[in-house]
């Protein structure tokens, strides 16, 4: 048995995990909790439970240990680290065996449906009020229990996974086996196997066991010895009604414990989220949303589909699990998916496998009825499918049933999907449907929000959308958000160096402001930094902890995150002399760590923090000096910016110096400070700045910026290239 007073848990989010999370902060650990994809609403539910959620995988204080996911091995950087620290790392289930030995435990097992059956195991028990924690692995409906609870009891509710093979580390006092089938086939050659390990769980198990009648698992029940006698139920004859036979199981397993669940209305169990859930239902159609990711579970649901509604178009789309579940059921998921009326396909969901060209879904396209070969399509892009739903189903029936079935990402083209449905169409209601839950309570999504206010140069329109995205997950729900329902996006920044056009930005304009976004933390000789702290903060904290090197950065006006977008410098010096490395937001949702010197980089440029979102960066220094020192080195440069800059609201320079030659002078030499159009005026203390005096338009910033880029290439044969951005479009639709 194991009693740590703080733990870290890696990949935190799963819903193998997040339960644990709850379980042992209501128990009195110190939880911390580090994934690279949090989702709400459980970031929310953990930080609201008192857990300390964090942006990387360093804890505050070192943990008694690490607790980590099955999809983190144990070669992992992260995991290796910890163990030159003597820290010990489990993995989840050996964890779990080892926290819950002394406990009363009640387990429940099986191939499938586990999820589903703990919950309105869960569920039923509570309401009889009987005493006890449990772990659950998935949400309920409404969020209307947690799927993690510790209220002090010696009996501890769970599923156990047999996914990892940590079952075998389990000696529960009951339990409830609910299936025995083929599945997990990089742990298990075939059912037998699975069966195998199966009967070792039922000789360790102490007190009871319940079983399905006529199963497989009977037949091997009647060969071993125990000192009790297992209880069986009966699962319903037709396996379209599995709530039956789950809640049968249920009743059996309270019977079992030596409690009645038979007077409890099951009626009214909410659910579990992702299972059957009904996502939009209107007269002549109806949106569904289910986990089935096995042949069995795929079977039963659709029977249960075409069983409750028969006159109905089944149209299933369906996304296989894992590449080694597809590969080795391929024939089997063809034929459930027989049932179907018409069928649309999406990739196989890795998980954390590895590519296998055997376990796509391209894999039991073959295996397909003749009726389907033809049609059945993959879909890579939700536009795409969207169009083909969009069409009115084959044959007669009145209602079609858009049946969204698969364990992987298809949850997010389902919602999107349902969001449509019930925005009749309309791109911004379903936009903002969609996000509805998605999002925290501290994120700030505005519609057409006007945007002069949000740049230094104060012109410009209106956003589509507008976004403060409160963490790192609110910010990929809304990156995932515009992808889904194709609206362009940009980051803004503090915007500086950025033209808002009159005509606005029909997309979404997102800006990283508030605490999670501007860390500033001091490492040793470095920095690490989000990417919306101010550099003046940066410069500040710096000169503070006697760190040289960020003397320049005062003055300009900006975030880490448009400076290294902009490689922007001053003083003869670039953001990118000081960085170690930037974590980016990939543009196909990953996020990737890339050294500073493995970046594409120019003047005024970085490539991959155009095409990613910077989210976060090591800056080193260039030594250690006194920080009197450093202050008297910023106030000069300070002195020498107040006196060679204009303080009127611009954009900072407008364009890049040419070659060994700075634009300012070669616009002076033109002779074009004072130059206006309208309120936008040519800076007289720096030719290169163009002010508004008040009142300007984005228009009239463009037709000078025009004008005098025309005039100098005129007069001095240079033609300028504008270093400011116009949010949303190009310099070639206002220069050509």
């Amino acid at each position: 048995m194991i009693e740590p007073r703080t733990v870290l848990l890696l990949g935190a989010s799963g819903m193998g995990m997040a339960p644990l999370a709850l379980y042992l902060q209501g128990a009195g650990v110190g939880v911390e909790a580090y994934d690279d994809r949090f989702c709400e609403p459980l970031r929310s539910m953990m930080i609201d439970a008192g857990i300390t959620v964090l942006s990387e995988a360093t804890p505050t204080t070192k943990p008694d240990c690490v607790i980590r996911s099955s999809a983190i091995r144990e070669t992992d950087q992260r995991v290796q680290l910890f163990l030159l620290q003597g820290v010990p790392v489990y993995q989840r289930g050996d964890f779990i065996s080892r926290l819950l030995e002394g406990k009363s435990v009640v387990a429940v097992v099986g191939s499938h449906g586990k999820t589903s059956t703990t919950g309105m195991l869960v569920w039923g028990l509570r309401q009889i009020n009987f005493p006890f924690s449990y772990l659950v692995g998935g949400r309920f409906k409404n969020d209307s229990l947690a799927p993690g609870e510790w209220n002090g009891s010696s009996v501890v509710l769970l599923e156990v996974d047999e996914s990892d093979g940590t079952i075998d580390r389990f000696s529960p006092d009951y339990t409830l086996a609910l299936n025995c089938e083929w599945d997990h086939v990089d742990h298990y050659a075939d059912s037998k196997a699975f069966l195998k390990t199966l009967g070792r769980l039922f000789e360790r198990t102490k007190q009871g066991l319940v079983f399905p009648k006529g199963s497989n698992i009977e037949k091997l029940i009647g060969k071993l010895k125990f000192r009790f006698d297992p209880i069986a139920f009966y699962p319903h004859e037709n396996p379209a009604l599995f709530d039956d036979s789950n809640r049968r199981a249920v009743v059996a397993m309270g019977k079992s414990m030596g409690v009645d669940l038979g007077q409890v209305d099951f009626s009214l169990f909410p659910g579990m989220e992702r299972r059957q859930s009904v996502l939009f239902e209107s007269d002549d159609r109806i949106v569904v949303e289910d986990y089935a990711h096995h042949p069995s579970e795929l079977r039963a649901f659709l029977a249960n589909r075409r069983l409750d509604a028969p006159n109905d178009l089944l149209r299933v789309v369906f996304q296989p699990h894992r590449f080694s579940r597809t590969r080795a059921h391929a024939k089997k998921f063809a034929e459930e998916l027989s049932l179907a009326d018409e069928m649309y396909l999406m990739q196989t969901y890795a998980a954390f496998e590895k590519f296998d060209a055997s376990g796509t879904v391209e894999a039991l396209s073959g295996h397909l009825p003749p009726r389907f070969r033809e049609y059945a399509k993959v879909y890579e892009e939700l536009p795409d499918l969207r169009a083909a739903l969009e069409k009115k189903g084959k044959g007669k029936a009145k209602r079609d049933q858009i049946l969204f079935v698969g364990a992987g990402n298809l949850d997010r083209w389902a919602h999107a999907f349902a969001s449509y449905e019930k925005s009749k169409g309309d791109r911004d209601r379903a936009f903002a449907d969609y996000l509805n839950s998605r999002l925290s309570d501290g994120c700030d999504l505005r519609f057409k929000e006007s945007m002069s206010s949000k740049t230094t140069m104060r012109v410009g329109g209106e956003a589509l959308w507008y976004a403060e995205p409160a963490n790192l997950e609110d910010l990929l729900a809304l990156v995932e958000a515009s992808l889904l329902f194709e609206l362009p996006r940009a980051m803004i920044g503090r915007g500086s160096n950025l033209i808002i056009p009159d005509d606005g930005f029909a997309g979404l304009a997102l800006r990283l402001k508030g605490i999670f976004w501007s860390e500033v933390s001091l490492r040793s000789e470095a920095l690490v930094v989000g990417a919306g702290a101010s550099l003046k903060e940066i410069c500040r904290v710096a000169c503070a902890g006697g760190l040289k090197g960020f003397e320049f950065l005062e003055g300009i006006p900006g975030t880490l995150g448009g400076a290294l977008r902009m490689n922007a410098g001053a003083m003869g010096w670039e953001t990118f002399d000081l960085v170690d490395w930037v974590l980016f937001l990939m543009p196909d949702g990953s996020m990737r760590t890339i050294a500073g010197a493995d970046m594409n980089v120019g003047y005024r440029y970085c490539r991959e923090a155009f095409d990613g979102i910077a989210l976060r960066a090591k800056l080193r220094s260039k030594g250690l000096s006194d920080h009197r020192a450093i202050r008297k080195a910023i106030d000069k440069m300070a002195k020498r910016r107040r006196h060679s800059q204009p303080r009127e609201a611009s954009a900072g320079c407008i364009f890049r110096n040419p070659v060994n030659e700075s634009a300012g002078a070669l616009i002076d030499q033109v002779g074009l400070k004072g130059e206006r159009q309208g309120h936008a005026v040519v800076s007289n203390v720096h030719a290169n700045f163009i002010v508004n005096e008040g009142g300007a338009s984005a228009d009239e910033v463009i037709e000078l910026v025009r004008r005098v880029r025309k005039r100098v290439e005129e007069s001095k044969g240079k033609l300028l290239e504008p270093e400011i951005g116009v949010l949303g479009k190009s310099w070639e639709e206002f220069l050509s």
